[in-house]
């Protein structure tokens, strides 16, 4: 496992030294300010804060247990205006100093252009972010999070095996060109997207299953095999990359109900 670095840490030795898996010291820079930031935002009550940091879409995504009384967990999604909610009330109780609490960074991949971390916000939350530069302006689009008490997993290499083996259930589907294979191997309300960078404005572009199956047909079977890279997997969530042949995706999964299901992704062209 990658170390942890601390804030103030983090900001005062990117530029002296790279870590071996960062691609871009100047991604981890930008990235790690706006991840204080957002977590700040929730220690200080500042909802204006916290929203400075997100994309108006943001993806953020979790474990609702107990969904409508049946019993069985859902996927649950933290818009921009829950975060406003959040925002005003977490930390109501006063027990995380806007100051002196910790925001804790990790980065499992970045390029100039994204960034994939882990945020731990102190010991009350953690979040699997990633973020994009759109027209010269970093911003938060992806998360999956979770309770601090779920980071620690006593099956990791396990669940590690797990995500592998359904990430690339998705990878060989998009190789083959077989769109029903595609949709069958993410949650029904899979958030895919990109950022539209061909006009003179840069745009967040999210993809319905309908328009992804569109793609996958236009696409076609791929000449090379996808490569899989599995970076983290908590008790709930996991974070993976996948290198194809016309593409890099990087995916959020979640346990649900069991299962690990991809639950939102982000690509980019190569």
């Amino acid at each position: 496992m990658k170390p942890v670095h601390t804030i103030a840490a983090l900001m005062g030795a990117i530029l002296l030294a790279a870590p071996s898996w960062a691609q871009s010291g100047d991604t981890e820079t930008a990235l790690a300010g706006l991840a204080d930031q957002f977590a700040r935002g929730f220690y200080a009550r500042d909802a204006e804060q916290v929203l400075s940091t997100v994309h108006p879409e943001l993806s953020k995504l979790g474990l609702r247990p107990d969904f409508q009384g049946f019993g069985p967990m859902a996927v649950e999604n933290l818009t921009p205006g829950d975060l406003q909610i959040l925002g005003e009330y977490y930390n109501a109780d006063g027990r995380l100093d806007p100051v002196h609490s910790s925001v804790d960074v990790r980065f499992f991949d970045t390029t100039p252009d994204v960034g994939v971390f882990q945020l731990t916000a102190d010991r009350d939350w953690y979040d699997f972010f990633l973020g994009t530069r759109i027209n010269g302006e970093w911003v938060l689009v992806n998360c999956a999070y979770g309770a601090f008490t779920w980071i620690d997993n006593p099956d990791r290499e396990t669940d590690l095996g797990l995500i592998r083996d359904r990430v690339e259930a998705y990878a060989v589907a998009w190789d083959a060109g077989d769109e029903a294979g595609v949709i069958d191997a993410v949650y029904p309300d899979f958030d895919r997207r990109h950022v539209d960078r061909s006009g003179a404005r840069e745009f967040l572009a999210p993809e319905t299953l309908e328009t992804i199956a569109f793609s996958v047909q236009d696409r076609g079977p791929a000449e090379t095999a996808s490569e899989i890279t599995v970076f983290e997997a908590t008790r709930a969530t996991g974070a993976a990359r996948i290198d194809a042949e016309d593409r890099t995706e990087w995916v959020f999964l979640l346990r649900v109900n069991g299962d690990w299901q991809i639950v939102n992704s982000f690509w980019a062209p190569v």
